[in-house]
């Protein structure tokens, strides 16, 4: 007689269940975060956005002011929050009570639970399943990690995609068959294969779309040479035999002429038909089947399409996606050399096009565009300070462990400790290990960090440009945990030891709600040691608790002011107005009942001294904001 088999729970059920919990959770919680002080630009910049994607795809012509040149923030690809705004617009209706920021906090935290599958799929390629879990619930629950997912539109959303970009970027290198182009190119000096010349061909296909201004430049550079040279000159004689030498009109006609015609799509027609004839005459000549250009291996280019677009995707968020894409380059042609040459040359081309289609700024002007963004970013201007280790530090001038000390203090014990021993055991045992996909977390970890203490890149707002960073550590954590499970026989020491990991941070996000962000650990004495000496509410959304209190004493259609940042949560009759400086606040002429004043940088000591403290904004013994009574 058959036993009947007995459900057993597998770590994907627990992933699923721990998602379904996240989500029910935010439900609960996510109308208490307050706002970041640049939330509603981005999110006004999310709306224009997606204007100008519908105009777009109306054939309409875009406003530049107001879809493109919007601030600095045409610098970030906004496929994100437009997106997001349109979801928001949809769900405000439904939940009632929830303010337009609030939706937004939601659909942050909901969008981050992608990031939780990502991680699980890519750490199970390194350590087992419920090892890959257990690392995946103590990434989830990082105080750091979890705050930020709530508030963070930029940074998280970022993260999340560079993580789905390497992950599938991974998984589409594994479903590249070994000696696809072999038979083609039997060694490093043969010709190319047909499924690379074919790739090729697609590539420069896509970049007479990606690098159509550079082309256009290219063409403009050379009809005006050839329209300026002496007519007895080679370039002068071609131009003329071209056009003639009577009635010319001017360059422009030329140059408009040559790049309406888009003679370099019509060469790459030619070749692509011609390659595809001289290979069906072949097959027809020694009757064979006819070669495709690629394998019709579904899965692959299934992956193919999915890990480009979402580097693409990645890329219209932020400009250091593209590293993805040369982490996963580097490690498919170190597994499975010149076979992926074609599939990667597709993936690139992918990425490129959703990336250009997904960005406004990049429509009219690809190439020159993103060098601007590029460089812009590489030195972004932010002439603020950063409290660090009891003093303000500008970001040119931090110290070279800036980001590294930050890693391990704002990270729990047990996420900091595991990383060391995994980095340990990756270092002590990498001739027996699984040394291409090793040596990918260790360049995904050190190489960002490393260029930015080489290049002294501007740092702000803690580490936050470099939460994408993270999984790997995390990946490094669960080699840790297993090796130290291993040494455990007994089940339930090992759910101790894991119950233990993920402590800390479960403790760290009750105890810090909402402000779960500002989080540090017992290293630094938590955020009562790091009160005064590092960043802790550099966003001041600690705002949103001091409207609880002005809500309930301040009169009707009162005025008041929120130093330095505006916040959500107020009553719908007062008036919020934010101001930076006491200029400023002197030209308006306006007189408030209440001041929100944060505590980043003392403001609350320097700003209207003699006015009473009526309110303070405590978290876990650490000031964060106070509210005064400013008098009429």
């Amino acid at each position: 007689m058959n036993k009947k088999a007995v459900f057993r729970i597998q770590p994907w059920h627990a992933l699923t269940l721990l998602i379904v919990l996240n989500v029910l959770l935010a439900l609960l919680i996510g109308n208490q975060y307050g706002q970041t002080w640049d939330e509603p630009s981005f999110y006004l910049y999310g709306e224009r956005s997606y204007e100008a994607f519908t105009l777009g795809l109306a054939g309409k012509p875009l406003i530049p002011e107001r879809h493109i040149f919007f601030l600095d923030l045409r610098y970030y690809g906004p496929v994100y929050v437009a997106i997001g705004w349109k979801i928001v617009e949809l769900l405000t209706p439904v939940l009632k009570g929830w303010g337009n920021m609030d939706v937004w906090h939601l659909l942050n935290f909901t969008f981050f639970q992608a990031s939780l599958i990502a991680l699980y799929l890519l750490a199970k390629r390194f350590v087992k399943p419920w090892t890959a879990f257990f690392i995946t619930l103590l990434f989830g629950t990082q105080p750091l990690i979890f705050g930020h997912a709530f508030i963070n539109p930029k940074d998280i959303p970022f993260m999340t995609l560079f993580l789905a970009s390497v992950t599938t970027g991974i998984a589409m290198t594994d479903a590249i068959k070994k000696d696809n182009v072999s038979a083609h190119a039997s060694s490093p000096k043969s010709p190319p294969s047909f499924p690379l010349v074919i790739a090729i061909l697609l590539g420069l296909f896509a970049f007479t779309y990606i690098g159509k201004d550079l082309i256009h430049a290219v063409v403009e550079s050379a009809i005006t040479s050839m329209y300026n040279a002496p007519a007895n000159s080679p370039a002068g004689k071609v131009f003329s035999l071209l056009v003639g030498n009577e009635n010319r009109l001017p360059v422009e006609n030329y140059v408009h002429k040559a790049s309406a015609a888009h003679l370099e799509r019509l060469v790459l027609y030619f070749l692509f038909f011609s390659i595809m004839g001289r290979e069906l005459y072949l097959n027809h000549a020694r009757p064979s089947r006819l070669t495709l250009p690629f394998e019709p291996n579904l899965r692959l280019w299934g992956l193919v399409l999915t890990a480009g677009v979402m580097l693409g995707l990645a890329t219209s968020i932020r400009l250091l996606a593209p590293f993805a894409g040369l982490l996963i380059a580097g490690y498919a042609i170190e597994v499975k050399g010149r076979d992926s040459l074609p599939p990667l040359i597709v993936y690139a081309s992918i990425a490129g096009i959703v990336s250009m289609l997904t960005w406004p700024f990049l429509w009219d002007s690809p190439s020159f565009h993103f060098a601007e963004a590029l460089q812009v970013m590489r030195d972004f201007p932010f002439n603020a300070e950063l409290r660090f280790m009891g003093d303000n530090i500008a970001p040119s001038n931090l110290p070279w462990y800036f980001i590294p000390f930050l890693l391990s203090v704002q990270l729990t014990e047990p996420a900091v400790l595991l990383a060391w021993i995994g980095l340990i055991a990756v270092l002590t045992t990498y001739r027996n290990s699984n040394l291409i996909g090793n040596s990918l977390l260790l360049a995904w970890l050190i190489v960002p960090v490393g260029l930015q203490i080489l290049l002294k890149s501007n740092v702000y707002d803690n580490f936050r440009q470099f939460l994408f960073v993270l999984p790997p550590v995390f990946v490094l954590g669960g080699m840790g945990l297993e090796l130290l499970i291993t040494r455990l026989s007994s089940p339930a020491a090992r759910f101790l030891l894991t119950g233990a990991c993920v402590a800390p941070g479960l403790i760290g996000i009750v105890l810090l709600h909402p402000v779960q962000y500002i989080y540090y650990n017992s290293f630094v004495g938590g955020v009562r040691g790091a009160e005064g000496d590092f960043e802790l509410d550099y966003w001041l959304t600690s705002y949103r608790e001091a409207a609880s209190y002005i809500n309930e004493n301040a009169p009707l259609n009162a005025n008041i002011l929120a130093w330095g940042s505006g916040f959500n949560g107020a009553r719908e009759d007062l008036d919020i107005y934010s101001f930076g400086s006491e200029d400023d606040l002197r030209e308006s002429g306006l007189a408030f009942e209440y001041a929100v004043i944060s505590t980043r940088f003392s403001s609350h000591l320097g700003s209207f001294k003699d006015a009473p403290v009526v309110y303070e904004v405590r978290i876990n013994g650490a000031l964060l904001a106070v509210v005064k009574k400013l008098a009429k």
